[in-house]
């Protein structure tokens, strides 16, 4: 058996390549868009692909399972209880699939979505017995699929299916079966996702947190409560994958003049700069959104860029547009119409207007504060801001800020925290386009603020202080 396991660690997404040693016959479990790295690696391998499996709709990024079934001549798998809307094969439990030796077997596993299904793989070449599982959005490594991303309503139906799945199904394998999650750490379909992209089946059930609730009551409470936001683009992403996405191919690069991008971003446009904080607050094109191209790029800026909107990008160097349009088309961003020629270089140089955000180091808030009132902005998610925040600080998480910009006063000067200074500064960009005309990046933030021993306090002590 030969396997190969794909990574993408900005959305903490993970694909498979399985192939059989005998016929050299091998599946595609979970592809990202972008699939021409699975081809070149059965090429390499001398495999031929013969299918491609899902194990569930996905609300985190734009399959490309129907297009890669369509290029290679596969047959693309899923669920029959999937509901897609061009030709598969449909796949109920107890159903198998032979690559070869490769035994392949269908659990129907309902919990993160309602038609969640996954895969037991016996290599009968060794033993009849399973060796590994693709456990898709169902069982992670430390943790297990969120039910909740179609809405709570519904999660509240699904998370009792989830138990089930879990200990009916998936925990009746023994615990040597080797656990392959699509979700890993990154992602936002489960919570406290461990940071091994594998696992066992015996490790989870002795280990993971949520195989720990004694109750399916308490499970119930434990997977639909303290999860993370969700980002906005998820919205499309499971109806998208239904239709079935469109091939894409990343285009050449686009270069664009300066006074171009100054056009079309005057004609409904956003720029989006993917420059580091540092650069994007030493000068950038007026109205410019920016989020860095490294970590969780495209989580962050398909949560905050407007629906279906042309894109203007500015790299810190040419050859970044490749990446960059990559990783926004995996979650269904393709309108890219090109990026600044030159750099932030060719813009100053133009004589063209520009805007800065001051950026301030954990010592400089904290004089700021000494000697002013300041309005301070945390943007960190709802488990940060418990753990320890600036005194007096407003807390509004950055997916969150879009649409609660209203409750800030424009008026006052802003200077906007996160945990390193990456998310700080996507906020700044956002109270600008909202005509903020004082805002300030904390750089470090509060990992800064916290090794330099400057004051926090957790609501739970807040909230005490003004009953008392």
């Amino acid at each position: 058996m030969y396997l190969k396991q794909f990574f993408v660690s900005g959305l903490g997404h993970s694909s498979y390549l399985i192939g059989s040693d005998r016929t050299r016959e091998a599946a595609v479990v979970d592809p990202r868009r972008d699939y021409q790295a699975y081809v070149d690696e059965a090429r390499e391998q001398g495999l031929r692909i013969t299918h491609v499996l899902e194990t569930h709709n996905h609300n985190d990024y734009v399959s490309g399972a129907k297009a890669l079934a369509e290029a290679v001549g596969a047959t693309h798998v899923a669920s029959a209880e999937a509901g897609l809307e061009f030709e598969h094969k449909g796949v109920r439990e107890g159903d198998e699939l032979r690559l070869g030796e490769l035994s392949i077997r269908v659990l129907f596993t309902p919990g993160h979505t309602p038609e969640h299904v996954s895969y037991v793989v016996v290599d009968l070449a060794r033993a009849d017995a399973p060796v590994l599982v693709f456990t898709g959005g169902d069982l992670l490594v430390g943790s297990v699929g969120r039910p909740d991303l179609l809405g709570r309503e519904l999660g509240e139906r699904l998370a009792p299916l989830l138990y089930d799945s879990l200990h009916d199904k998936l925990l009746r394998l023994e615990d040597y079966v080797e656990v392959l999650p699509t979700h890993g750490a990154g992602s936002l379909c489960g919570k406290g996702i461990g940071g091994k992209l594998t696992t066992t089946i015996g490790y989870e059930r002795r280990f993971n947190p949520a195989l720990q609730r004694r109750s399916r009551e308490e499970f119930v409470r434990f997977v639909l409560d303290g999860n993370p936001g969700i980002p906005s683009y998820y919205r499309r992403m499971r109806p998208t994958n239904q239709r079935g996405p469109e091939r894409w191919e990343a285009p050449e690069p686009l270069p664009l003049p300066p006074d171009e991008v100054r056009h079309l971003a005057g004609h409904g446009a956003v720029v989006l700069d993917v420059r580091s904080n540092v650069a994007f607050g030493g000068g950038h094109v007026p109205g410019a959104l920016n989020v860095g191209l490294r970590g969780s790029f495209a989580t962050w800026a398909g949560w905050l860029l407007p629906e279906d909107v042309p894109i203007l990008l500015v790299l810190e160097h040419d050859d970044q547009w490749g990446e960059a349009v990559t990783q926004l088309a995996r979650i269904g961003f393709t309108r890219v119409l090109g990026y600044l020629q030159g750099g932030m270089a060719a813009w100053t140089e133009a004589a063209l207007p520009i805007e800065r955000v001051e950026q301030w180091t954990v010592r400089d808030l904290r004089e700021r504060l000494q000697e002013r009132e300041l309005q301070v902005l945390d943007v960190r998610s709802d488990s940060e801001w418990n753990e320890g925040h600036i005194p007096g600080a407003k807390h509004i998480m950055l997916g969150d800020l879009p649409g609660r910009i209203g409750e800030l006063d424009r008026t006052r000067e802003t200077a906007v925290v996160c945990g390193s200074g990456y998310r700080s500064s996507a906020g700044t960009s956002l109270l600008e386009r909202h005509g903020f005309e004082r805002v300030y990046n904390v750089v470090g933030g509060m990992g800064a603020w916290n090794a330099a021993g400057y004051p926090t306090e957790r609501e739970v002590e807040r909230a005490t202080a003004a009953s008392g």
